[in-house]
């Protein structure tokens, strides 16, 4: 089973961001499985090369350095609405640019074997000629792209290549008020996607049900794939774990764990309301960047025992997801939900929403709410609290549920959507 030979390009939209979210994720392993089938992956990177030229500090004032940023990206404007001459430069990830500009992360998460194109901005040019005028960007990469797979909906087309797009999720259309796009545009640009793609990939059936309600597509041109697992298993035995956990001020089994950003989707203003009734020493710990309007999710709530760990490395993660006592993901939206499948596969056992996609991913082995029902959150961590056997029924369910997310098969799914392209 191999894509031998097969030229693919992959947009470093959501894997150049410096901190870890799930399309980052779901970037990396696409790449990691694409590498897997043989084929010759490259990636489609947007650092400023400008940003790294060396000015004479004494002949170039900081005024003239920036009118020349200015310049650069006029004249990237003008190449990218022209539709010729915008062309991305081969680079290596020991280039300077690279090198500077993206994150260790990055550059460990992929392979040696893994090309790297840069077009400066190309992303927010694109986007913006779309945004103003409903253009596309037309991007010449000087080598034969066979397919550009852009990992989210990107109003660019690579000239000669046809087009594979992920679309893992319609949460700006389904829940308006939880995001900061231009929902028009989002939807213009959904439409546009869809129409220029060859294949549209999602991550669950749900998502799928959603693209077929909402967008006039015919449903042998979606297929879903779920994301795998990429946490590595976690050897260390209760003892190591404790240890560990010693360096958040944590004992083993004695605490709720969150994992998400604090934004209104996620729902972390009811899981703190919903936790402060009940009567447990247990702290609540959540885990995850503070992300828009976190101020209206934490600051109108007691956060007594509730403690705020910001961003940890996924090294880290897997000790909390270890060490808990129980996982709550009360999100009101997920395209697939992949923190409680992490939790699933550590042995923690889950509570989460009975809506979207996560009844789908997390099957029989969780406790579901109803994650505008405070009531309902509440009753159902104070029911496993008190419920040992409750709780080692879902942790073994949870872990062998877990397994169904592994790479193999996600490997082998993406082998199958690629070999549907005329």
């Amino acid at each position: 089973m191999e894509l031998k030979g097969l030229n693919i390009l992959v947009d470093g939209y959501n894997i150049e961001l410096p901190t870890g979210t799930g399309l980052k994720t779901y970037g990396i392993t696409l790449i990691k499985a694409l590498d897997c089938l043989g084929a010759h992956v490259d990636i489609l990177t947007s650092k400023d090369a400008y940003k790294e030229l060396k000015f004479n500090q004494v002949l170039f004032s900081e005024t003239l350095n920036n009118h020349f940023k200015k310049i650069k990206l006029i004249t990237s404007l003008i190449r990218a609405a022209s539709g010729f001459f915008y062309k991305a430069k081969k680079t290596t990830i020991n280039g300077p640019v690279i090198k500077s500009e993206l994150t260790d992360s990055f550059l460990n998460s992929i392979g040696d074997s893994i090309g790297l194109f840069n077009l400066p901005s190309c992303y927010n040019i694109a986007n913006f000629l779309y945004r103003s005028f409903g253009v596309s960007t037309r991007i010449t990469v000087p080598k034969k792209i066979e397919v550009w797979h852009a990992t989210y909906p990107l109003p660019i087309k690579i000239r000669g290549a046809k087009k594979i797009t992920t679309i893992a999720d319609l949460i700006p259309l389904k829940l308006p008020h939880t995001t900061l796009n231009n929902k028009e545009t989002y939807y213009k640009n959904i439409k546009e996607s869809i129409k220029a793609s060859a294949i549209i990939i999602t991550i669950s059936e749900h998502s799928k049900k959603d693209l077929l309600d909402m967008f006039d597509v015919m449903p042998d041109k979606i297929f879903v794939t779920y994301p795998p697992l990429m946490l590595k298993p976690l050897s260390s035995e209760k003892e190591n774990i404790s240890l560990f956990l010693k360096k958040y001020n944590l004992r083993f089994r004695n605490y709720i764990l969150f994992v998400g950003a604090i934004e209104p989707r996620k729902n972390v203003g009811r899981l703190i309301d919903a936790y402060s009734m009940i009567d447990t020493s247990m702290p609540l710990i959540i885990v995850g960047k503070k992300a828009w309007l976190y101020e209206e999710e934490i600051g109108r709530n007691n956060l007594k025992n509730v403690r705020l760990f910001g961003h940890v490395s996924a090294d880290d993660l897997r000790y909390l997801y270890s060490g808990a006592y129980c996982f709550v993901f009360p999100s009101l939206y997920e395209g697939f939900g992949l923190p409680p499948m992490e939790a699933m596969s550590f042995g923690c056992p889950v509570i989460t929403s009975n809506s979207s996609s996560l009844p789908e991913v997390c099957g029989d082995a969780a406790l579901y709410v109803d994650p505008y029902d405070i009531n309902d959150i509440s009753e159902k961590i104070e029911r496993l609290l008190n419920n040992q056997k409750l709780r080692t029924e879902l942790a073994e369910a949870g872990k062998k549920r877990a397994k169904i997310f592994n790479m193999e098969n996600y490997v082998k799914k993406v082998y199958e959507v690629y070999n549907k392209l005329d």
